[in-house]
Order: structure tokens, then sequence, then C-alpha cells
């Protein structure tokens, strides 16, 4: 999949927390694949994307969220404007 898919201010705020470039930011990237998405990484994404986009996570939900598709998906699913 290409960066296309992931909607720019979704991007540049992932880009911006685990300090990689916008373009690096595709579906595909997950904890598993970016040495900088650790624990601590993950809580402050998971908290910035809560605040931008007016939305709370299920605290049950958030351990599993662990690629940039997954996030995508979960937003769409609790119907934030993205």
């Amino acid at each position: 999949m290409s960066v296309e898919q992931v909607p720019t201010s979704l991007r540049e705020l992932l880009a911006d927390i685990f300090e990689i470039s916008a373009e690096r930011v595709t579906p595909e990237l997950s904890m598993g694949t970016l040495d900088s998405w650790d624990s601590f990484r993950h809580l402050q994404a998971i908290l910035a994307i809560e605040g931008e986009y007016g939305v709370q996570f299920d605290p049950q939900r958030i351990p599993e969220l662990t690629s940039v598709a997954l996030l995508q998906a979960e937003l769409v699913k609790m119907g934030a404007v993205l």
C-alpha cells in the first residue's frame, strides 16, 4: 500500500511522534517494523490521535492497535473524520 492511503493529518502526526519522514508512514508500518515504535511512543501516538480526532479508544483495544492500518481502521469504525 502507499502513503496516499494514509490521511495527511494522521501521517504527519505519526511521523512526528516516531521521528521519521511522513513518506515512511504507510498502512504497513507497525510496531514490529519500526524500532522507534516502542510502548512509550505507542501511548504517545494513542493520546495524540485521541486529541487530534476527538475520540477515545477502548483501553482494552489499545494494545492491539499496533499498525497504521489498524489505527486507521479503528478511527473509521469510531466515525472519526479523517
